[in-house]
């Protein structure tokens, strides 16, 4: 391709038949064998910083170019982060940054081709929106929006200019939540998932310190930043101000529920909630522990629909009726007063459960396989077990079962010792963004996309509502459908 045609002038040379052929879905984008994705990133505070170190670090197809944050000790410890010791890297980098991100996407309309997001909750929308309506991919943190209708704006506009927002819901990455997928959808592991119990626990006040500088003092925010943070406390604490977030609902809970949406191939028809400020009664206005039941309304066509066969002579009579519809609960418990059990999902069905939790070092745990007890048949003569089939009939038809049989527990399986360790050559927060520059490079749509962001957003205003109202929510299915084509929401990797 000639270079005055390369594909950051292509916008420039071609002007509006190019949006109309990426809304047709053909990308005009032509990378070279070794040319890196350039991106820039919007928000330096400790999600993008987590980022950079991290995922960013590792996925070798990603270039960052640019950095817009409106506090400057952000910005300087993204810049720091991303060049460390690199004079050289300093310097290409040091005249890229930005406390305007509107400034930034109009000074690198040419020099970019993603964004990558981490704002408070509550701003995410206008920054995707600007970013999509500037021709660029959107890498956007959890939670996509705040409200339906800007969730829903989002898919659409994902849909008119051909781009996409991919959301960081980074447990879709993760290998050991795509073999506990596998596992339920494909091999039947669990059998029947009737129910799921999943909590995030912490013990803190979830405050952050204002920043100092160097030698000690108080940070003082500068003419130009206060046109950005007219309140320094909070814009630092958003996560506990209804202003900027939802709290426990936005900032941990949907990781959750958007788990659960894609083992089960469904979203949740009704959430029923309650929470309070009970403990750290601060000032805060976001809830410090929230309690909720959301109900899945199981079907045969769905990916995560369990049949199942007779298990003792009454049900042999019914069979029309025990593989009809039925309704999957699933609890999520939130605090900020104590920190036991952590963060856990635990998805039980009839034949076993799953413990999943995120590995977040080598030597800790993640993902557990639990089968059910064995039930072991003891021989009535002499008290020992026994696999005679007919005593065991015997004792079976008799109504002796109690006293002839006991549970004895299985061993857990971790999913390490059937995957290996080379699974974690890797990390989750790694491959999603590998996923990001593949698809901006090669085309399609990654794991969690918009229509994934829309649906785990969905469950969150929902579950908001709920908790705030101490009601029952139901969940319209309107609210996710469209009169155009959109991404699949429950793909997932079978391992």
């Amino acid at each position: 391709m000639d270079k005055d045609l390369s594909r950051r002038n292509f916008f420039k040379a071609t002007g509006a038949t190019a949006g109309l052929a990426i809304a047709a879905g053909w990308s005009p984008f032509s990378y070279a064998q070794n040319e890196k994705v350039r991106v820039a990133l919007i928000g330096t505070g400790s999600q993008n910083c987590v980022h950079i170190e991290d995922g960013l670090a590792g996925a070798q197809e990603i270039d960052i170019v640019a950095i817009a944050d409106c506090l400057i000790p952000n910005l300087g410890k993204g810049f720091n982060l991303i060049c460390g010791d690199d004079e050289a890297k300093k310097a290409a980098l040091k005249p890229h940054l930005y406390l305007d991100y509107h400034e930034m996407l109009d000074k690198e309309k040419d020099n970019i081709d993603a964004v990558i997001i981490a704002t408070p909750f509550k701003t995410h929308y206008k920054i995707v929106m600007d970013c999509l309506d500037a021709g660029k991919y959107v890498f956007c943190e959890k939670t996509m929006a705040h409200t339906y209708e800007y969730c829903r704006n989002i898919v659409t506009k994902c849909h008119e200019t051909g781009l996409f927002v991919q959301c960081g819901h980074q447990r879709r990455y993760n290998p050991e939540f795509n073999r506990a997928a596998t596992d339920i959808i494909e091999r039947g592991r669990l059998g029947r998932v009737s129910y799921i119990e999943a909590q995030w626990h912490r013990n803190g006040d979830w405050r952050r310190p204002l920043p100092l500088r160097k030698d000690g003092t108080a940070y003082q925010l500068t003419e130009a930043e206060q046109k950005f943070i007219p309140n320094f406390e909070r814009h630092m604490n958003w996560r506990i101000y209804e202003e900027f977030s939802a709290g426990l609902m936005s900032e941990l809970a949907t990781h959750h529920l958007e788990v659960t949406n894609f083992l089960m191939g469904t979203m949740p028809t009704r959430v029923h909630g309650t929470g309070g400020i009970d403990y750290w009664r601060d000032g805060r206005d976001t809830y410090d522990n929230v309690a909720l039941t959301y109900e899945y309304e199981m079907n045969s066509r769905l990916h995560g629909f369990g049949p199942l066969d007779a298990r003792n002579a009454e049900m042999q009579n019914h069979m029309r009726e025990i593989n009809r519809p039925y309704t999957v609960r699933v609890t999520w418990t939130g605090t900020l007063q104590s920190a036991y059990k952590g963060a856990y999902m635990l998805v039980i069905g009839d034949k076993g459960t799953f413990q999943l939790r995120e590995r977040t070092a080598a030597d800790m745990p993640g993902c557990v396989f639990c089968a059910e007890p064995k039930k072991i048949y003891l021989d009535p003569k002499t008290g020992q077990p026994t696999e005679d089939k007919a005593t065991i009939e015997w004792i079976r038809s008799s109504g002796q079962s109690q006293k002839y049989t006991r549970l004895e527990d299985v061993p857990p399986v971790p999913f390490e010792s059937e995957l290996g360790m080379g699974i974690f050559d890797k990390t989750p927060d790694t491959r999603q963004f590998e996923a990001f520059a593949k698809h901006i490079k090669e085309g399609g749509k990654p794991r969690t996309n918009e229509m994934v962001g829309l649906m785990a957003s969905i469950c969150d205003i929902a579950g908001h509502e709920a908790v705030t109202e101490k009601k029952t929510v139901e969940i319209d299915p309107a609210l996710y459908a469209f009169d155009f084509e959109t991404p699949n929401p429950f793909e997932y990797e079978s391992i």
